[in-house]
């Protein structure tokens, strides 16, 4: 999905929220956002927002003299990912009935888990266990289920792409009732810092280490979303070999839609600009295979 022009003003706003968030001066912050203002001045328009996170982030970096702004959040947002999926997420799963129920179950709490979001929201710590019992209930705007359902039986490699930090601890629920049908699971992390996406080391943190039958690598990017192009040849290979695809969060969304039948999307919608684009309410979850995103939506 190519650039939106709503996506700008947000990509600016990553800078600023990134060097806030690393500590930087006033002017730190200013020179933050003139750098994101000048790539995307720079840059080709036509490919997906996510795109120009890589650029902005390496220069917020480089000015804030700091290689990931975003370590301390992330440890906070493990350490409660992993309290609340403790409590909120696995309770709700084993109230389920049957492998179906107990599946579709794991696929709430995965979204819900996407809440999780310091980039998005960054005062999240005082108020996430609220948020996150609110995700719970939260309506699907777009819900492709029983079609997954059917492709999941004959599936045998699934490929799990994880967006945040303890927003993975959810995910890891997810995974776990996956493993459980006898499904071969290879579950990708950033290779290095993008905001605050999970890296190996927050994977490692929440557990999905010690998950059976999973296989954990990275993207072999630093950047938001996924570019299926230059990813690293470990993920492109995790990528051809799957049966299934579950691309988890808004910038994979992004990167993702309209690029192979087998993937599935996995997120909360979180900024009005994709909101006005899908035709969908900002803060609503959505399931949905491609099929379902060319029947409903224009990718262009």
């Amino acid at each position: 999905m190519k650039m939106i022009p709503g996506c700008i003003p947000c990509l600016v706003k990553m800078s600023i929220t990134t060097a806030k968030i690393g500590a930087g001066s006033e002017d730190q912050i200013y020179r933050s956002a003139k750098a994101a203002l000048r790539i995307l001045l720079e840059g080709n328009l036509n490919l997906p927002a996510p795109y120009f996170s890589a650029p902005i982030l390496r220069e917020v970096e480089r000015i804030l003299k700091k290689k990931d702004p975003f370590l301390n959040p992330k440890r906070l947002s493990n350490q409660a990912g992993v309290k609340l999926a403790k409590e909120l997420g696995r309770p709700y799963v084993e109230k389920g009935k049957g492998e179906k129920d107990r599946v579709f179950r794991a696929i709430r709490a995965a979204i819900a888990g996407n809440i999780a979001d310091y980039a998005v929201v960054p005062d999240l710590e005082g108020n996430l266990e609220d948020k996150l019992r609110e995700a719970f209930n939260l309506e699907f705007s777009w819900l492709d289920f029983d079609r997954f359902w059917k492709r999941l039986a004959k599936a045998t490699y699934i490929l799990y792409v994880c967006d945040n930090a303890g927003e993975v601890a959810f995910d890891r629920i997810l995974i776990e009732e996956l493993s459980k049908l006898g499904k071969k699971i290879t579950v990708s992390v950033k290779s290095g810092p993008a905001l605050n996406d999970a890296l190996m080391g927050d994977a490692v943190e929440v557990g999905l280490d010690r998950v059976d039958s999973i296989k954990l690598i990275t993207t072999g990017q630093a950047m938001m979303g996924i570019d299926l192009k230059s990813a690293g040849k470990r993920f492109q290979k995790a990528f051809d070999q799957a049966d299934l695809v579950l691309a988890k969060g808004q910038a994979n969304f992004e990167c993702l839609a309209g690029k192979d039948r087998k993937i599935f999307f996995l997120t909360l919608i979180k900024c009005r600009t994709l909101e006005e684009k899908l035709g969908l309410k900002k803060g609503s979850a959505i399931f949905a295979s491609q099929e379902m995103l060319i029947e409903k939506a224009d990718l262009d």
